[in-house]
């Protein structure tokens, strides 16, 4: 009788220490890339808040884009963690990803085409939030760049979604060099 007691108490134990766990890595995992994106971005600062300057436009587009796939990662790993914390065997959950991913690869090009599209243009520095650039026939402040896509405002107050993988041409105002 006493022996099961205990043994509850070590099975509870040990469930209260995995989902401690669980949320630490949930929330720390948080923490700590917001806290790396910010210091990345509080590096190149140079103090004047009047003019943000192509390095601090480039490192606030990437910021976000590192935010945004960090928080993608983080919510996979908390989620295989919890089904693997249930009992759920997720070795075949993570082949089955590697399979769906391959087949969303040859199903999904045009995704493939923006995403890459998207890193070239972050890579090359065409343009960062808040240049005015054109592409193609739309003209207008650069709003967010996303790997899928740019989204442009216009003086109207127009927003333009325009998908990566279409940007052929682009005309940079904001650049004098």
């Amino acid at each position: 009788m006493l022996y099961n007691v205990f043994d509850s108490i070590c099975v509870f134990g040990e469930i209260i220490k995995n989902i401690i766990f669980i949320l630490i890595l949930f929330f720390g995992g948080g923490i700590v890339l917001k806290e790396i994106v910010k210091k990345a971005v509080g590096l190149v600062q140079d103090g004047d808040k009047e003019k943000d300057s192509v390095l601090e436009k480039r490192v606030a587009t990437l910021g976000g884009i590192f935010m945004a796939t960090g928080n993608i990662v983080i919510y996979v790993v908390i989620f295989l963690l919890i089904l693997k914390f249930f009992g759920v065997d997720i070795a075949p959950i993570l082949a089955g990803m590697g399979i769906i991913g391959l087949a969303l690869g040859f199903g999904a090009q045009s995704i493939v085409k923006d995403f890459v599209s998207g890193l070239f243009i972050l890579i090359e520095n065409q343009y960062s939030i808040g240049d005015t650039v054109k592409i193609g026939g739309f003209e207008g402040k650069v709003k967010k760049i996303t790997m899928r896509s740019t989204v442009l405002r216009d003086k109207g107050g127009k927003t333009f979604y325009i998908s990566n993988g279409l940007i052929k041409d682009v005309v940079n105002f904001s650049k004098k060099k």
